[in-house]
């Protein structure tokens, strides 16, 4: 009963090892999956001039023309 409690015990440790190793994979590869998202997301932004600021005066005179 004592050698099945120790191999219990090992392959729960194992178990514990191996989801920290996979939470810590999705986690980094989630990061770096958001951080090309969002860079690519910026570049095209501003491919589009959507990045551009107008001030609301100029707004205002577009509007009226």
């Amino acid at each position: 009963m004592n050698n099945n409690y120790n191999d219990d015990n090992q392959r729960q440790k194992r178990a514990i090892k191996q989801a920290k190793t996979v939470f810590i994979v999705l986690l980094v590869s989630g990061l770096l999956m958001g951080l090309l998202v969002a860079f690519g997301l910026i570049k095209f932004m501003n491919y589009l001039g959507l990045n551009n600021n107008r001030n609301q005066i100029e707004i205002i005179k577009d509007r009226e023309n």
